[in-house]
């Protein structure tokens, strides 16, 4: 082969390989290119797929409307548009909305944390979700001046936004004191300290405080008995003046009936128990509640199941009380007290055979249990305040605890159960006045009864007092003899140094004695409401006194035109002393009270001439005006007797502290007002009576009558305790006896006496 032939074949050969070399180079470039631009295709591509053209049903062209931007790539920040920020909702359940972007999932955030109140849209509609809106319906929102609520996108908090509302939900209502009944009171709960106003259908209204623990109580006055429907409303500080919505509408069977006193059938009147245990019984009113007392002790209690009752307990110590019973309905209402019997609690275990009650395992009673509301039967917090659950008035001459709250104790409870608490009601917190048990006419009843002390006691008295005068040609009769020495001259004694007490000291001395022998009128165990009990009759007697003073002084200064004086006599403490003594001795409930401690007397006045040298003239006070002074004294006393009555009448019964206070103060001045001006109405000596009879007899009549009627109706109690006994029969006997001696006494000194002469 020739060079020319082998240089060709050569360069044949080489060609092809160099071609080679450079499709393999070009070939690595291309796949580079392409590994770099898969990405952005593929974004691309992606974000062709998440945003279609929307086409709306109005055959509207797409193309007017641009589609929502990327929301990676130029995201929108959710808002929202109700409630506005700083609103006030009326309500715990309300909607909150707003706007987003299309395609975003938004979450509204919980103010307390957790998990978010709601979530829009749910994660299955979130591939279709095209709205650019969101609402989230009831959702539940507590109370409060600044609640904070926020709205995030999901997956990117940073997207958000965020209001503050005030908040405040409708309070709740419960029901009455009991449950579904009540005897006017409402309960409910709501937001601590907010002032609750509780509605009923024709507007009548009542208002209460919600304590810290939200519960809150308020007491409809004059409704009748019936089914009604109660709604409440509240105002708290961040919300005034707005108030919230109403609640929903409950159900209230309202029954203000006083159910009858009950009857006590065992034990009877005159009976003697022992003290190891005894049965109580007697009928009722089926449903209620049925609590004993014998003195200050509260025995036990029983539910009324087919019109009688019957309850076992021990623990009273010995001695002689008054038995009586009340009783409380479903509603609350607590009615009169039975009719006292008196009964005698003796050491021995075996009781007398005319006596049914039986010996029964030792169950320590609770005296003068506290009054404390009970828990309502759905478990709901307490009722506020010592208005909570009215506290049982068992009529006149017994304390008055709730029957709920009068359960016997057990015998290991015993030692516990004696102290007793500052809110304790005691006897004197007891109402006065009939038990509705007796005469359907109480007051007719009184004014027959002052009519026969008119005729048997007190004139008599007047004939005999008379009687003695005259047989003593007018001297003072002395009660006791004469110490001093009658027959020494006054120079022969030394003359002892003279103390000067203050004259603030020596009243409020007297005060407190006065005060002290008021509270041994009744029963007395060892319990602080007892120094309760001490300031209740301390401010009782100052109002007593005051009025006792005071309006003799006005009348004497502004219509008499003469000078009138008080003087502290401090006999009128012996006076207090029997009464109050008497009253215990006798066991009369209410007790027969003498409060006053001194009298207004007029004094003699010396009127100069005008001209010079002319004689004074003294000028001394008349019989009429001396008799006129003595009757403002009384009748200012009888007025103020029965405005403190009135208004004792209306006040809340004693279930704490306050309302005790308030029920022993009333009582005190009722008592201690009405028996001074039956007291200082006997015509003998210088009392008023003989004042005021010396003046006008018929005045006198009328204030004694009305006097004696108005202590009588406040002891009816007692008169149906002597009737019952049948000792009533015998009071009138010794009564007309006494009348009898007096007049024969007064005619033979008047008529025969003489005539011997």
């Amino acid at each position: 082969m020739s060079e020319s032939a082998h240089t060709a074949v050569w360069s044949a050969s080489a060609r092809p390989r160099h071609s080679r070399s450079v499709a393999a180079i070009c070939t690595l470039l291309l796949g580079c290119a392409i590994a770099l631009a898969a990405p952005v295709l593929s974004s691309a591509q992606a974000e062709e797929t998440a945003a279609p053209t929307v086409v709306q049903p109005d055959s509207t062209p797409a193309a007017t409307e641009e589609p929502a931007p990327n929301a990676t790539i130029a995201p929108d920040r959710p808002q929202i548009a109700s409630p506005d920020d700083g609103q006030f909702i009326g309500s715990n359940r309300t909607t909150v909305s707003g706007s987003k972007a299309a395609g975003q999932q938004i979450q509204l955030l919980s103010p307390r944390g957790g998990d978010p109140l709601c979530i829009f849209p749910s994660d299955a509609a979130l591939e279709d979700d095209t709205s650019t809106a969101w609402s989230c319906k009831n959702l539940y929102l507590q109370n409060g001046p600044t609640i904070t609520l926020r709205v995030v996108v999901t997956g990117n908090s940073t997207l958000s936004d965020e209001i503050s509302v005030a908040v405040l939900g409708a309070p709740t209502v419960l029901g009455g004191l009991t449950g579904s009944q009540s005897n006017g009171w409402v309960r409910g709960t709501g937001h601590p300290q907010a002032i609750v106003t509780a509605t009923l259908p024709n507007g009548d209204t009542c208002n209460s405080t919600a304590d810290s623990s939200g519960a809150w109580a308020c007491l409809f006055s004059g409704l009748g008995n019936g089914s009604l429907n109660v709604t409440a409303s509240q105002t708290s500080s961040f919300s005034e003046p707005s108030s919230s919505n109403s609640s929903t509408p409950v159900t209230i069977v309202f029954d203000v009936t006083v159910p009858e006193a009950p009857v006590v059938t065992s034990p009877s009147a005159g009976a003697q128990v022992s003290v190891a245990g005894a049965q109580y019984s007697g009928t009722g009113e089926t449903g209620a509640t049925v609590t004993v007392f014998a003195g200050a002790y509260s025995v036990c209690s029983a539910p009324v199941t087919g019109g009688t009752w019957t309850c076992s307990a021990s623990g009273v110590a010995a001695g002689s009380y008054s038995v009586i019973a009340v009783q409380k309905d479903n509603a609350g209402n607590v009615g009169p007290g039975s009719t006292p019997a008196s009964v005698s609690y003796v050491a021995e275990s075996t009781p007398t055979p005319s006596e049914s009650a039986s010996v029964v395992p030792p169950v320590t009673p609770t005296p003068s249990p506290s009054a404390a509301a009970s828990p309502s039967p759905d478990g709901a917090a307490a009722v506020p305040g010592a208005p909570v659950e009215p506290s049982p008035s068992p009529g006149p001459g017994t304390t008055a605890p709730d029957p709920q709250t009068a359960e016997p104790e057990n015998e290991g409870a015993a030692a516990s159960a004696f102290p007793g608490q500052w809110n304790d009601p005691t006897r004197f917190a007891a109402t006065i006045g009939p038990t509705g048990t007796g005469s359907p006419f109480p007051w007719l009843q009184a004014g027959l009864l002052a009519l026969g002390a008119l005729l048997l006691i007190a004139v008599p008295l007047r004939l005999l007092a008379g009687t003695i005068s005259r047989s003593r040609d007018g001297r003072p009769l002395r009660a006791l003899p004469s110490l001093a020495g009658r027959n020494r001259v006054r120079e022969e004694f030394e003359v002892a140094p003279t103390v000067q007490l203050n004259r603030w000291l020596r009243g409020g001395a007297a005060l407190l004695a006065a005060a002290t022998f008021v509270m041994l009128s009744g029963p007395i165990v060892d319990q602080p409401a007892y120094l309760r009990l001490l300031v209740a009759v301390i401010i009782g007697l100052v109002l007593v006194n005051a009025v006792a003073v005071l309006v003799p002084l006005w009348w004497s200064s502004r219509v008499l035109r003469l000078r009138g004086t008080v003087t502290f006599l401090p006999r009128y403490l012996l006076l207090i002393a029997a009464a109050a003594i008497a009253s215990r001795v006798f066991d009369v409930h209410p007790a027969l009270l003498f409060g006053l401690l001194g009298s207004v007397t007029l004094t003699a006045t010396t009127d100069t001439a005008g001209q010079t040298g002319a004689h004074p003239t003294t000028a001394r006070p008349t019989t009429a005006q001396r008799g006129q002074l003595a009757a403002v004294r009384v009748g200012a006393l009888a007025i103020v007797a029965v405005l403190a009555w009135s208004l004792s009448s209306v006040l809340p019964a004693a279930s704490d502290f306050v309302t005790s206070l308030a029920a022993e103060t009333g009582n005190t001045i009722v008592l201690a007002a009405i028996g001074s001006a039956v007291l200082i109405l006997v015509p003998i000596g210088h009392t008023s009576g003989r004042r005021i009879l010396a003046w006008s007899p018929p005045l006198w009549t009328g204030l004694t009558v009305v006097a004696y009627g108005i202590l009588f109706a406040a002891l009816s109690p007692m008169v149906e305790q002597l009737q019952s006994a049948g000792t009533g029969m015998a009071l009138w006997i010794t009564a007309a006896t006494f009348a009898a001696v007096c007049a024969s006494a007064w005619a033979w000194q008047r008529f025969i006496t003489p005539a011997q002469r």
